[in-house]
C-alpha cells in the first residue's frame, strides 16, 4: 500500500540538448526558464489547470495528463490528481518544454502517492512524454531535467550519468519568435554518415564534456562544432550563422542549437562576460531585423526538484 500526501509542488526546468556534436546524448539543465506544478490528490480522473504558455489542458492532450494517466493505471492508484501547472518554458523553443512536463510529472505522481522509483523508472516513464511529443525514444533532455548538470544518456539501455559543469561556465539562451516543432526537425537530418564525419562528431563530444567539466575554454572552442546536424537544422534558425558570428564576437566561446532549435545557446566564461550584455546583444541583432526574441541567462542548473 503505497502512502499519499495530499499536495506536492514541483519546479523542472529547461534544458538544452545535442550541445552540438552530442545528438540525443548530451544535455545540460538551465537555471531558466523552468515549469512550476502542482499535484493534489481527488477522488478519481485527471484534472489539469494551465496557466503561462498555452498547451491543451484535455488530460488526452496533455503531457502531464498523458504520463499521470500511465502511471496511475499501472501502479493501480485507485484516486485522482489534480494538476496546475505554470508552464514557463514555451513549446517547440529547443529548451525540453515536454521533458520539464514530463519529468515533472513523474516526480510528482511518485511523492504524492509514495510510488517508488528508482532512476531506471523515472527515465522510463518520463520518456512516454517525450515519444507522445517527437514521436521517438531519445533520453538527453528528460537526463538533464531529472540529474542536473550535465548529462550523457544511453537509449539501449536506457541509462543516465551526471557530470558536474564548471562554475565558471555561463549561458545566455535566446529565443526568437517562432516555432520549431521536433517531429519535423527529425525529419531532416541525414540517414547515412561516413566513418570519418562519425569519428570527428565523437570525438568533439568527448572533448566537449571533459571541457565543460574542467571549465577549459580553449578546449571548449574546438570541441562544440558539429558537421553533421547543424547544417540541416541551421536552417531552422533565422540568421544563426550571423548570429554565431554575433555571439563569438562579443565573448561567448561556443555557440549552437539547442535541441532541435529555435534557441541557440551560448557559452561564455563567466569571470571574464557579463551575461546581461551578451544576451541584449543578440536580442537587438534579431530585433535589428524585426524578430522579437526571449533571452535567459544563468549557468548550469540542477534537475527537477520538489519545494
Amino acid at each position: 500500500m503505497f502512502s499519499v500526501i495530499n499536495m506536492i509542488r514541483v519546479i523542472s526546468p529547461a534544458t538544452s540538448a545535442n550541445l552540438g556534436p552530442g545528438f540525443d546524448v548530451l544535455a545540460v539543465a538551465l537555471e531558466r526558464p523552468e515549469d512550476t506544478m502542482e499535484f493534489c490528490e481527488i477522488d478519481e480522473g485527471i484534472e489539469i489547470e494551465v496557466k503561462g504558455y498555452s498547451v491543451p489542458a484535455s488530460p488526452e492532450k496533455n503531457i502531464t495528463g498523458i504520463v499521470a494517466n500511465k502511471m496511475l493505471s499501472d501502479f493501480k492508484i485507485d484516486r485522482g490528481v489534480r494538476i496546475s501547472l505554470n508552464k514557463g518554458i514555451r513549446p517547440m523553443s529547443g529548451l525540453g518544454s515536454s521533458a520539464a512536463s514530463s519529468t515533472g510529472t513523474v516526480i510528482g505522481i511518485s511523492e504524492l502517492f509514495g510510488i517508488p522509483m528508482n532512476r531506471n523508472k523515472l527515465l522510463e516513464y518520463s520518456l512516454i512524454g517525450e515519444k507522445a511529443t517527437s514521436g521517438s525514444f531519445h533520453a538527453d533532455n528528460i537526463s538533464a531535467c531529472l540529474l542536473g548538470g550535465l548529462t550523457i544518456a544511453l537509449s539501449k539501455p536506457l541509462k543516465a550519468f551526471r557530470f558536474d559543469v564548471a562554475s565558471s561556465i555561463g549561458y545566455v539562451a535566446v529565443l526568437p519568435d517562432i516555432e520549431v516543432n521536433t517531429r519535423e526537425a527529425r525529419k531532416i537530418l541525414p540517414k547515412n554518415i561516413t566513418l570519418s564525419e562519425y569519428s570527428s562528431n565523437l570525438a568533439r563530444a568527448c572533448l566537449l564534456v571533459r571541457a565543460l567539466e574542467e571549465g577549459d575554454f580553449k578546449k571548449l572552442n574546438i570541441a562544440y562544432e558539429d558537421n553533421l546536424i547543424t547544417p540541416m537544422r541551421s536552417k531552422l534558425v533565422p540568421f544563426y550563422y550571423k548570429l554565431k558570428k554575433e555571439a563569438l564576437g562579443t565573448g561567448a566561446e561556443a555557440f549552437f542549437i539547442s535541441g532541435s532549435g529555435p534557441t541557440t545557446l551560448s557559452l561564455f566564461n563567466r569571470e571574464e562576460v557579463d551575461a546581461r550584455d551578451l544576451a541584449e546583444h543578440l536580442k537587438s541583432f534579431y530585433l535589428n531585423k524585426g524578430i522579437d526574441a526571449e533571452i535567459y541567462w544563468g549557468k548550469i542548473g540542477e534537475g527537477v526538484r520538489v519545494t
